[in-house]
């Protein structure tokens, strides 16, 4: 059975973890030829992780015409301003019909951004994440959201299979869009994944061996970093808050957003390298040591679209966790058994209460993150690639 996979995205979060684990998965279990085309960087991203997985083969083939070709005015200088004004850039990549012929199934792992010959959509299976950019408008420019908006409809119009990850996602499309449920299938994810075999050492930082609050968020709206330091700059001299994650090395601000954090975190009591540090994006080892070390773990987010890696990374490792209290991080962590101290995400002033409960009982908190560690309920990757194989028609 061949099984193609198209992905022009290869977004370098949940993503591509998602996709490669899914592959290997399918691959270990099932045993179908795997074909994986993209193109440019996302094809680079995917042979850096799967250049020792001989059972998929990658393939290039671009999308039909890049966004710059296909514009009023394609290729005049300096008319990229103008086309935006006018509304004519696209956002998504248009997928050659033939790409959807020729094998069993197609599965379209993150379906954003993708558009397709929608007359051949029968045999095509693909994963809507999340409606985050949507939901936000602060995200992303109104032109983006427009093709978004427009890509997402066009899907859940078509013949083709749609999977998602959460049933608090599947809410969300019923109320943007009159999606019926019955239309979606939902396939939780799995937090687990290989730990690596020997974490870097991170000697040179000032807040190693200091009791530190382990923030992992990006610096997109969603992520809710105004409410986290508002509510924990006055803490930080006990429990310096480290910021990991896309866009949230903060010195120097490279943008706008990243400019109002850093003044807000300024207002709020924070001090640059001594009560906040903003190391951004580390890499899987520098992560896996800075979570095993850290204090506890914050998670503010507004959104997400199957919950939160980092928050089931940290209660598998046995680190205590204050998690936003939203319907998808309920379902997520009510699913495992486990339990986290749960805050609004509005309001500072109920996550420094909460942060104030942790500290004043540290030792119970610590002892049952430790303890429920050994008797989650987590899905594994395997789990996931059953319920997809279901999908794909594998078995």
């Amino acid at each position: 059975m061949l099984l193609r996979v198209i992905d022009y995205v290869a977004n370098p979060g949940g993503g591509v973890r998602f996709t490669v684990e899914m592959l290997r998965g399918l691959h270990r279990m099932y045993g179908p030829q795997i074909e994986l085309v993209s193109h440019g960087e996302a094809l680079q991203r995917y042979a850096s992780l799967l250049s020792r997985d001989r059972g998929v083969r990658l393939v290039d083939v671009p999308p039909v015409e890049a966004w710059r070709s296909r514009t009023l005015m394609a290729g005049i200088p300096g008319a990229g301003p103008l086309n935006l004004l006018l509304g004519t850039a696209r956002f998504h990549h248009a997928v050659a019909g033939d790409l959807l012929e020729g094998a069993d199934v197609v599965w379209f792992p993150w379906l954003h951004r993708h558009r397709i010959p929608w007359a051949r959509a029968g045999r095509v299976v693909a994963t809507l994440h999340d409606v985050i950019t949507l939901q936000f408008p602060e995200i992303a420019p109104a032109w983006i959201r427009r093709d978004e908006r427009g890509t997402v409809r066009a899907w859940l119009a078509s013949g083709a299979r749609i999977a998602i990850t959460s049933n608090a996602t599947a809410a969300t499309l019923h109320s943007m869009f009159g999606t019926d449920a019955e239309r979606l299938e939902v396939i939780p994810l799995s937090g687990s994944h290989e730990r690596p075999a020997a974490p870097v050492t991170r000697g040179d930082l000032a807040f190693k061996g200091r009791e530190y609050l382990l923030a992992p968020i990006n610096i997109t709206p969603h992520k809710n970093a105004e409410v986290l330091l508002r509510a924990l700059g006055r803490t930080g001299a006990r429990h310096p808050l480290v910021l990991t994650g896309s866009g949230m090395d903060l010195w120097p601000p490279r943008s706008t957003r990243a400019r109002k954090l850093t003044e807000l975190a300024e207002a709020s009591g924070f001090v640059r390298d001594a009560s906040l540090f903003a190391p951004g994006y580390v890499d899987d080892r520098a992560y896996e040591q800075l979570l095993d070390e850290a204090w506890a773990l914050v998670m503010p987010t507004l959104a997400e679209g199957g919950g939160s890696f980092p928050v089931l990374e940290a209660m598998t490792a046995g680190i205590p966790v204050i998690a936003s209290d939203i319907p998808v991080m309920r379902e997520m962590v009510e699913r495992t058994g486990g339990q986290v101290l749960w805050f609004d995400p509005r309001d500072p002033a109920d996550l420094a209460a909460k942060l104030a409960e942790l500290e004043a009982r540290y030792p119970e908190y610590r002892g049952r993150a430790e303890r429920q560690a050994k008797t989650l309920r987590l899905r594994t990757w395997d789990d996931v690639a059953a319920g997809y194989a279901r999908l794909l028609g594998l078995t």
